[in-house]
C-alpha cells in the first residue's frame, strides 16, 4: 500500500482533508466506526451493506484525502493505526451527540425539559435514584431520565464517547486520572454482605476473613475495579480464592442467589442498611484493604445547563457537600 506522507506535502494534504469534511456524510462515519470495532473487511461490508472492494476503495480514498493510514493491514489481521484510533475516537463521539441531540429533540417534543442518561453502580441505584426521581415528580421538573447500571470499568469509556451524560460511581484512582470532572456525593464504605439466615450472619464471636472464605461467594464481574478490590484483599489476608457461585454486579441478583445458596458477595453499606430495614440482609464485620469510600458523579466536559439542574438535585437529596468539588 502506498503510504500518502511520502508523496503528498502538509499543504496538499491540508487542502484535500477540508474537502474531505466537507463531503462528509453521517453513513462515513457510521462506516468507518463499524470498520474500527469489527476489524475485518468482510464483516463490515456485510454490516454496511456493501460489496468488500467497495469498502475497501473507499477506506484507500478516504486515507488519500486525510493523509494518513487509518488502518495497519497484514495477511492475518487488520488493525487501527494511532491516527486511525484518533479519528474513530471523534467519529464515535460525532455520532453519539447526534444520538443525543435526536433524543433531546424527541423528549423536547413530548413536552419535556430534555433527556439525560446516567449510568450508576448497580449497588448505588436503589439508594441513589429513588429520592432523586421522587423530588423530580414533586417539584414538576418534566424530564427524561434513562439509567444504565454498570461497572465503573464499563461506564467510564461510554462517558468519554459521550453515550451517558453522568455517571455516580465509585471514584477511585483510575476516574481520577481518565480526565473526567467530578463532584464527591458521599462517604460509602464496601462491605461483605450475607442473608440474615446466613450462618456468619448469626455469629456472635468475630469473623475473619478466613471464615468468610470457607463459604461460596458471589464476585463481582471479572475487570471490574470492585473484582480488583476483592482480590487485593484476598492477596492481603493471603488466603485463596473462595469457590464461586456465581459472577455478578446485580444487587437484586445476589441477594436472590445469595439467600438461596448461602453465598456471601460484596457491596455498598448504605444498600446493605437499606435490605436490613426490611431484615433480609446483614453487613459481616470485615474491611477490604485500600478500597476507596468516595462516591461521587462524574461528567465529561463542561456540563449543559440540564446536567448542572440534575446534578445540583442530587447533591441536595443525598447531602453532598457543596465544596467538594474537582
Amino acid at each position: 500500500m502506498i503510504h500518502t506522507k511520502k508523496y503528498m506535502n502538509n499543504q496538499t494534504a491540508k487542502e484535500l482533508s477540508v474537502q474531505w469534511i466537507r463531503r462528509l456524510k453521517f453513513r462515513h462515519l457510521e462506516m468507518l466506526v463499524v470498520l474500527g470495532r469489527t476489524g475485518s473487511f468482510g464483516r463490515a461490508a456485510a454490516l454496511c451493506g456493501l460489496s468488500q472492494p467497495a469498502l475497501s476503495k473507499w477506506v484507500k480514498d478516504l486515507e488519500q484525502s486525510l493523509g494518513v493510514i487509518l488502518f495497519e493491514r497484514s495477511t492475518r489481521r487488520m488493525s487501527l493505526s494511532e491516527d486511525g484510533a484518533l479519528v474513530m475516537r471523534h467519529a464515535e463521539r460525532v455520532l453519539a451527540d447526534m444520538a443525543r441531540l435526536h433524543g433531546q429533540l424527541e423528549a423536547r417534543r413530548e413536552g419535556k425539559a430534555g433527556r439525560l442518561h446516567v449510568g450508576l453502580l448497580a449497588a448505588l441505584a436503589p439508594v441513589v435514584m429513588p429520592e432523586v426521581l421522587a423530588r423530580v415528580q414533586e417539584s414538576g421538573w418534566a424530564i427524561d431520565v434513562q439509567t444504565v447500571e454498570d461497572t465503573m470499568d464499563r461506564m467510564v469509556p461510554l462517558l468519554h464517547e459521550r453515550r451517558l451524560d453522568l455517571i455516580i460511581g465509585r471514584l477511585g484512582s483510575r476516574e481520577y486520572a481518565s480526565g473526567l470532572n467530578h463532584r464527591l456525593l458521599f462517604e460509602d464504605r464496601l462491605c461483605v454482605a450475607a442473608p440474615t439466615t446466613h450462618p456468619l450472619a448469626r455469629r456472635r464471636r468475630p469473623v475473619s476473613w478466613a471464615d468468610a472464605c470457607a463459604y461460596p461467594w458471589i464476585i463481582p464481574p471479572a475487570e471490574s475495579p470492585l473484582r480488583g478490590m476483592f482480590e487485593h484483599t484476598l492477596a492481603h489476608e493471603r488466603l485463596p480464592p473462595p469457590r464461586v457461585a456465581l459472577e455478578s454486579a446485580s444487587v437484586l441478583t445476589n441477594y436472590h442467589v445469595a439467600r438461596r445458596l448461602g453465598c456471601l458477595f460484596a457491596t455498598s453499606e448504605r444498600v446493605v442498611a437499606l435490605f436490613a430495614e426490611q431484615g433480609l440482609l446483614r453487613r459481616i464485620p470485615l474491611s477490604f484493604a485500600a478500597a476507596p469510600n468516595a462516591i461521587a458523579m462524574l461528567w465529561s466536559g463542561e456540563a449543559t445547563p440540564l446536567l448542572e439542574r440534575f446534578m445540583a438535585l442530587i447533591e441536595k437529596e443525598v447531602g453532598a457537600d457543596p465544596g467538594a468539588r474537582g
